[in-house]
């Protein structure tokens, strides 16, 4: 195989970049993790000296380029006990990522560049080291700390440490970046009960997504402003209609976008930003599995087309 894609059945990105490879005659291997372990089976055979065989519904995979897109785990078979669906989940994941891992292959990315870069603590400290501006930011789980820090930044937003989705009685919830209001402070003994990120609300002219595909800067303004439920958080709103532009970055700053990434070991990622009224370009956070299809829907940027280059290589 020219290329394994290791991803998830329900991912249209995925789809679109399969299509393109497969309109340019690349011989491809897709493993959607979700049929793994109960739907699928897996193995990882060491033999000869060297050679490390990866196998997948019984049939032998070697591909030069591996795309690391995303997991999902499986639905809990229905008389499964939930403590053998934790423990056969945890065995599954260290047996897939261990024998991608195991491969001699081109990555975008490597498992463990993503496991690294998700903290958004080390991502923070990476961008401020390499001169991209960042808000004022406390990570924390103390009410006293956060009254304080509160008041110190004025306007403060907070969101989830690592990922704002959850599930609860078989539904999937999204926690979005919110305003912190005067009816969160009132009660703030609640945020004892999980870490979260305090930052500093950044004035916005719009906001800013960056798509990097190796080495390749796509970068779109969301007009974020002109739809209220859009204001902290764009991806809030429901409005289809929410204009987008593309948009052209100064040259500093796709240099420190060069530095961020290559510090992160990442090949792709989705970068935020937001553009200040007086110009500035302030940091928020990289996705290294981020989304971009409706970019290239709305703006024809060609994002997909360049993970496609990226994929079958120089």
């Amino acid at each position: 195989m020219d290329v394994l894609i290791v991803s998830t059945a329900v991912d249209a990105a995925t789809d679109e970049v399969v299509r393109i490879l497969s309109e340019r005659g690349a011989q491809v291997a897709r493993l959607n993790t979700e049929e793994l372990p109960f739907d699928a089976s897996l193995s990882v055979d060491f033999h000869g000296e060297w050679a490390t065989t990866l196998q997948y519904q019984g049939k032998c995979i070697a591909a030069s380029t591996i795309w690391y897109r995303r997991i999902r785990a499986p639905q809990k078979p229905e008389a499964m006990d939930p403590g053998i669906y934790d423990f056969c989940l945890r065995e599954n994941r260290a047996a897939l990522l261990g024998g991608l891992m195991a491969q001699s292959a081109r990555w975008l990315n490597h498992p463990a560049a993503v496991w690294e870069a998700e903290f958004k603590p080390f991502q923070l400290r990476i961008a401020k080291e390499v001169g991209l501006p960042i808000p004022r930011t406390l990570i924390s789980n103390d009410p006293d700390a956060i009254a304080r820090a509160h008041a110190h930044f004025g306007r403060t937003i907070v969101k989830p440490a690592r990922s704002g989705h959850f599930w609860r009685e078989g539904e999937e919830y999204a926690i979005f970046t919110s305003l912190l209001t005067d009816e969160h402070l009132d009660a703030l003994s609640d945020a004892k009960w999980t870490p979260s990120i305090y930052q500093e609300l950044i004035p916005k002219d719009v906001d800013v997504r960056v798509t990097w595909v190796g080495g390749r800067i796509f970068a779109a303004a969301i007009h974020s402003q002109t739809d209220p439920l859009a204001v902290v958080d764009w991806r809030k709103t429901g409005n289809a209609a929410l204009p987008h532009s593309r948009l052209e970055l100064p040259q500093p700053l796709l240099d420190k976008l060069h530095q961020l990434m290559i510090r992160l070991g990442l090949a792709f990622g989705c970068i935020d930003l937001v553009r200040t009224p007086s110009g500035e370009y302030v940091f928020l956070e990289v996705n290294p599995s981020g989304q971009w299809l409706w970019l290239d829907d709305q703006l024809g940027l060609g994002i997909s087309s360049a993970v496609a280059d990226w994929l079958i290589g120089p």
